[in-house]
Order: structure tokens, then sequence, then C-alpha cells
């Protein structure tokens, strides 16, 4: 395909001649299209890499672009100078923004574009680096989804936002099965507790790590370093009467050996968890699998319940 060979020769030029919302928008969809093929066609990991790549510096360079546009709104239409008359003149119509129905956006995509363009550029140029390390890998991980992340913090890292991930809700229903109610989510959001429905719940302006954490809780902490450390560290040092918490799988890591030396039982989950977004969509798989800890006297209830989801290994046993 030619514009796949483009692209690959000649990527950060077409990027430059983005000057404006229609050629960015004409543009990304040029990228999509690309991006379909090279999939299809199971392109080498380079090349789709690249693809992957232009698509997001694409989105963020929208953001910016939209994020002028809405803020020129607010003048759009008012008086401006005199003329030679000395009335004041109003814009005329087309000078007015276009509507993003106009240009083919939906405002959940615009939220996204903007908030890509809001991570700092050398955050940004860092995680592309970093994605782009291990090539096989890269192509999981090099994403709108994972842009996303980076903007609001790791994966479900707040739980703030209408465009994170959260844990789907049979997960929630079984842990409140297991340990009657959830008092707490200490990681959460006030859109992540209409899923969790936990009696009370930490957010990242109310800061869990700052909070006295009791009765039973649900947590699915910060992802990202060194926030998650310093949750777990957290739950090893509060007096509650139990614990669920969702992890990746990450027995190699100091904080997962910590999470396992507290946990009664371990529920390892069979393939991996597909978070949701708040409308319940399903988001895609992650690339690492996902352990269920228990803390807590209830192990054989929760044995019960969550070997519906994979092997469950109970300390001692």
């Amino acid at each position: 395909m030619t514009d796949a060979l483009i692209l690959r020769d000649n990527a950060r030029a077409q990027l430059e001649q983005i000057k404006d919302l229609e050629t960015g928008i004409e543009y990304l969809n040029k990228v999509r299209a690309i991006e379909v093929w090279v999939k299809a066609e199971k392109k080498d990991a380079e090349l789709q890499n690249i693809v992957a790549e232009q698509k997001l510096r694409t989105q963020r360079i929208l953001g910016r672009l939209l994020a002028e546009s809405e803020k020129n709104k607010g003048t759009r239409g008012q008086l401006n100078g005199r003329d030679s008359s000395g009335n004041y003149q109003k814009e005329s119509p087309e000078e007015q923004p276009p509507k993003l129905a106009d240009l083919g956006i939906t405002p959940k995509e615009s939220h996204v574009f903007q908030q890509i363009a809001k991570i700092p550029d050398e955050k940004f140029e860092a995680f592309i680096t970093e994605k782009k390390t291990a090539v096989d890998r890269a192509v999981g991980e090099l994403t709108t989804a994972g842009a996303l992340r980076l903007a609001k913090g790791a994966h479900v890292s707040n739980n703030s936002g209408e465009n994170e991930w959260y844990t789907p809700p049979q997960y929630i229903e079984s842990a409140r099965k297991v340990m009657g109610r959830i008092d707490l989510d200490p990681a959460s959001s006030e859109c992540a507790n209409k899923i969790v429905k936990a009696k009370k719940f930490f957010d990242e302006e109310t800061n869990g790590l700052e909070q006295k954490w009791t009765g039973c809780i649900w947590m699915n902490p910060p992802y990202a370093q060194p926030l998650i450390n310093k949750f777990i560290d957290k739950l090893e040092t509060e007096q509650y009467e139990q614990a669920i918490v969702l992890v990746n799988n990450a027995t190699e890591t100091k904080w997962g050996q910590k999470l396992l030396s507290m946990a009664a039982v371990v529920c390892f989950h069979t393939g991996r968890i597909r978070f949701v977004d708040p409308d319940g969509a399903l988001g895609d798989a992650p690339l690492q699998g996902q352990m269920i800890a228990y803390i807590g006297k209830n192990y054989k209830e929760f044995i019960g319940e969550f070997k519906q989801y994979g092997i469950c290994l109970r300390k001692g046993v």
C-alpha cells in the first residue's frame, strides 16, 4: 500500500502539514485506514508501530486544535473593531469554528484527543520511546487507551474521568457476597463508585493514602509506580475487617510479594480481565493477567465465590 510506505518514510513531515481541524481529521482517517490494512495483512511490527505512533501524534495535534477552537469559541460572534463608518462589526458566519458533527468527531473523541494533548511533551515522548523499545509488545501498548492512562496516571490510577476503565460489575458483586458489604474503596472516584457502590470512597482529591481505612474494603489500586507500592504498604498498616484487592499478577515485585504475604487466599484469574468504561463497554484485554487477593476470615466464602474466575490458592495449603 503506497500510503503506508509514504508514512514510513515521511511521517513527521506529514504531521507538520496539519494546520487546521479539517486537515487533521482527514489525515487521521487516512492513518486509521492504513492501520486496518497493516493489521489485516499482518505486516511487520515495526510498520505497525509507526502507524500506531502516527495515529497518537495526530490525535495529540487535533486535541490542541480542538482546545484552541473551544477557547476561541467564546469570542466568536462578538463585536469586533469599528468599520470605516464607525460601526462595530461581527465576525462573518464563515469565520465561526466548525462544529464537531460537521468534522465527523464525537464529543467523546474530542475529550480523548484533548486529554492526550495535555500530556507534557517530555512525558509523552518518554511514553512513545518506552513502548517502542520492545517492538513486539509495542503494537499492543502504543494505543489511544495507553496514552489516556498516561494522561490520567496508569490504568485505574485514580479512577477518574469518563474515559478510564473500571472493574466489571460481576467481580464487585462477588466481593460483596464474600464480605457482606463494601464499606470503603480507597482508590476511586464518583464515576467509579457508580459501579463499586461503596459506602465511602476516596478519590484523587481526598487522597486515600492520607485517610484512615476501616471496615470491608474493595480496592483496585493505581498500577503506576510508586503509587501501587504506597497503596499496598497502606493496606499492610491499616486496621480493617476484610479486604479484596484486584491487581496485575506481578508476583515477582516487592508489592506483589507483600500482598501475597498478607492474603489468606489468592485467585489467579483465568485469562485476562477486560475492563469496562462507565457505559459498560468492554475494552481490549490487557497485556498482563490479574490476581484477586482476599485478606480476612471468610476465606472459605471467597474460594466458593471466586473459583468461578480462576484457581484459588490458600496460604499454607
